[in-house]
């Protein structure tokens, strides 16, 4: 398995500038507050941001280890026992003067204790949600915030040029009356568990693939599994109504902490019992049988949030599938009671470019 580790590397000319390190062995060679000399490293530039990456033929050498010897034998005693040639030296004696003023590293202080040098940044402190108390009140924001509200859902449907051909398919109400009409394989993808991307493409008019790097992960590759397919998600409330942009992790939360890759496979084990049952002739208890199989299902994971480990100590698996159905239906009944959001506002998008975007939901206690 190939191992990648993003640095964050400067020196007197710049003070920041990434660099991965490709392989177990390179990553083991660095820590932070090191003086290291790069050899042979490849520099590529993308979307007018330029790195460097390690290949294979690239080396690391540490010339200045652990940090903090800057401090306890100076810049003379570290300069006389480095073997290098007179130009890494001068280079390192720059470096060492730049660590020294600059302040950006970890230093020691004279009763022995580790400190840290002041930041030379602000730090942004967390702000609470901001309340609304209607749905219109939430659509007149002007400034980027997070918000919390109480709205009702309306319906869930799948936007994009993938329905552009068939727009009943794009309404998940109306297609819960038949199960058989690929619901699953609609509303559940192929993509990246942490930034919640589809990574395949279904139909020609669509841009291939997803997006090459991973904003949420720290090392810009992609977790690749089956996600819930971002939708847009209608609520209202007597004042006005409002889209939400969906994407999988917020998914999750809206049915029941049920991940993708369990509604998967219980929908595949599911359909290949039918298809048996297909072969060997219709029972009269089939129905009986379902509806048995989806209460055991329920009582199932009701035992597990009751003892909460999260893990049933059962040996039948639960049919999420069928529970993932019937959250589906509760949630786009008609009069359903409100729901409370908290939702991330972008004024500056539109509405069907993910203006508001789902965070999480819970139902409201009323006293």
């Amino acid at each position: 398995m190939v191992i990648r580790t993003d640095i964050q590397v400067g020196d007197d000319t710049r003070p920041s500038f990434s660099v991965s390190l490709w392989g177990k062995r390179m990553a083991s060679l660095v820590s932070a507050g090191d003086i290291i000399l790069l050899q042979n490293v490849k520099i590529t530039a993308f979307a007018n941001v330029i790195e460097a990456k390690t290949v294979q033929f690239s080396s690391i050498l540490p010339l200045v280890h652990p940090f903090e010897s800057l401090f306890s034998k100076g810049m003379d005693h570290l300069l006389g026992s480095c073997r290098v040639g007179k130009t890494v030296k001068d280079k390192l004696k720059k470096v060492i003067e730049w660590v020294l003023k600059s302040g950006f590293v970890q230093h020691v202080g004279l009763n022995g204790h580790q400190t840290r040098a002041p930041r030379n940044w602000k730090l942004v402190e967390g702000q609470a949600p901001r309340k609304c108390c209607t749905v219109s009140e939430v659509s007149h924001l002007a400034s980027s915030c997070t918000t919390r509200f109480q709205a009702s859902v309306g319906e869930i449907f799948l936007p994009g040029p993938w329905y552009e051909f068939d727009m009943e398919r794009m309404f998940i109400s109306r297609r819960l009356v038949n199960q058989r009409d690929g619901l699953v394989e609609d509303m559940i993808c192929i993509g990246c568990q942490l930034c919640g991307s589809p990574l395949r493409s279904e139909s020609a008019s669509e841009e291939k693939g997803g997006p090459l790097y991973c904003e949420k992960s720290s090392n810009h590759l992609h977790s690749v599994g089956s996600i819930y397919r971002p939708f847009m998600l209608y609520v209202w409330d007597d004042s006005e109504y409002i889209f939400l942009a969906v994407t999988n992790r917020a998914s999750q939360i809206l049915f029941a902490d049920i991940a993708a890759e369990k509604v998967s496979q219980s929908y595949k084990i599911q359909k290949d019992r039918q298809n048996v049952d297909g072969h060997l002739g219709a029972h009269p208890c089939c129905a009986k049988a379902a509806v048995k199989e989806t209460l055991s299902s329920c009582s199932l994971l009701a035992d597990d949030h009751l003892e909460g480990n999260g893990n049933s100590n059962n040996n039948d698996e639960p049919n999420f599938y069928l529970v993932w159905l019937i959250l589906l239906k509760m949630l786009l009944q008609h009069k359903n009671s409100p729901l409370e959001f908290e939702v991330c506002v972008s004024p500056s998008k539109e509405m069907e470019d993910g203006r508001f975007k789902m965070i999480s939901v819970t139902m409201p206690c009323f006293y």
